[in-house]
């Protein structure tokens, strides 16, 4: 393996006069250092509260200490590296909660491929969604935090032997969200040359009404109109009652969304618009089989639920009735395609339709944790190929080593070979 290079906890953006929900503007000082450290976990990560999903992926991201000023973000290149491509990666943790600090996201192993990694925070959950103020225009301050991160690595990105002209965003989940937002907005035109979408949220922007009726509820919840002074432990508690509402079956948990606006607009998750109006040159999507395991299979009414209550779903959605071999199993095969995989087929066919190259996978190994099977964020360690660093993730208790190395061989290989332009021939995952 090439000897990697580390850059960790430089800053690329801050809040002007610290106002808590302000727009943020560039960094002050040469290539934005003066934040570095030593180690990946020391790097802050955005205000939030412990991940609904850790009883799969563990506590690792809980190490990381936490700031209201975290704009930052880690480099990792292989030594001596000169105008490599370069592969941004935007987190998920359903617009709640994570960060491109945690050590789940080292790019050592990803940057030894030949190409440099860049991770980086931006804002989650109430911090980032909450729109106080009597402003017309709801803001998206995630979008405008990852659009200066670009700016950064278009300016800075070639002093850590990166190429500005050769840069691939991907994003799971929330970020592939934030991803495919980008890629069809203008305002990051040049700043990408390809995208890669890692099961992608599809849900579409929150409604203005509803984006301001949950502000205030935590404005009636805090008793701070301007919630600018609310202790931070009051502020992440009240923005999750504000969102406390019976899971529908068959329905992702609620969770902070982006506002419809100018990022958001409502043709979004439109198949042939988002295409047409892409300005990515190249597109790579992934799903894994079974996304919504990670959400269902530790909910006693989804592992509860009958043969009726599915197919009485899928007549609902006007979905064919899935198969499996289970309620359980046929639940989740119709629940991964309505909400991840239905859209990016949709999107990969539109993206073929205009000659667009487009890459669409699927990952397919299975957690040995009861229920998971092959869901959402599982595909996460093999891709950075960093198991000891996923420790106490219950999903991959039982993985043998072995087996871990030949998967996560692939999907590195996979995803570097993206990145660096070159055409993927399909090859299969040793069995």
């Amino acid at each position: 393996m090439n000897r990697v290079i580390a850059s960790f906890g430089l800053r690329y953006a801050e809040l002007p006069g610290g106002e808590r929900f302000a727009a943020p503007v560039r960094a002050r000082g040469p290539a934005g250092d003066r934040d570095r450290v030593r180690r990946l976990v020391d790097v802050p990560v955005f205000p939030q509260l412990p991940s609904r999903l850790s009883a799969a992926m563990g506590t690792e991201l809980e190490r990381n200490p936490q700031s209201e000023d975290a704009f930052l973000l880690n480099v990792w290149a292989p030594e001596g590296a000169r105008d490599l491509p370069v592969l941004v990666y935007l987190h998920g943790g359903a617009w709640a909660t994570g960060g491109g600090s945690a050590a789940w996201y080292d790019g050592s192993v990803l940057a030894a491929r030949g190409i440099v990694v860049v991770t980086v925070n931006y804002r989650v959950g109430p911090l980032a969604h909450l729109q106080p103020g009597d402003t017309e225009v709801l803001h998206n301050r995630p979008v405008e935090d990852l659009l200066l991160a670009l700016d950064w690595v278009q300016e800075n990105i070639s002093s850590y032997g990166g190429d500005p002209l050769e840069v691939t965003v991907a994003g799971h989940s929330a970020g592939g969200w934030y991803g495919h937002a980008l890629s069809v907005h203008p305002a990051a035109r040049g700043l990408l040359r390809r995208v890669a979408h890692l099961s992608m949220g599809t849900e579409p922007g929150r409604s203005p009404e509803l984006a301001r009726a949950i502000t205030a509820r935590v404005q009636e919840l805090t008793g701070d109109a301007s919630l600018q002074r609310v202790p931070l432990d009051q502020l992440l508690a009240a923005g999750r009652a504000a969102l406390a509402v019976d899971r529908p079956l068959g329905e992702l948990p609620r969770s902070y969304l982006p506002a419809e606006g100018e990022f958001a607009a409502p043709d979004l998750f439109d198949p042939q618009v988002a295409a047409a109006s892409c300005h990515a040159e190249a597109v790579y999507l992934r799903t894994t089989a079974d996304e919504t395991g990670i959400f269902s299979f530790a909910d006693p009414a989804d592992r509860a639920v009958t043969d009726a209550q599915v197919d009485g779903l899928a007549d609902q959605w006007g979905a064919p009735p899935p198969a499996g071999a289970t309620p359980y199993e046929r639940l989740v095969s119709l629940t991964t395609r309505r909400h991840f995989s239905g859209f990016a087929g949709e999107l990969a066919a539109a993206h073929a339709a205009l000659a667009r190259p487009v890459q669409l996978e699927l990952f397919e190994e299975r957690s040995p944790l009861e229920g998971l099977g092959s869901a959402h964020c599982f595909d996460l360690p093999f891709q950075f190929g960093n198991r000891p660093l996923w420790g106490d993730a219950p999903m991959l208790e039982g993985v043998h080593p072995v087996r871990f190395a030949e998967v996560s061989a692939h999907w590195v290989q996979n995803l570097a070979d993206f990145v660096s332009g070159h055409p993927v021939p399909k090859k299969s995952i040793p069995h």
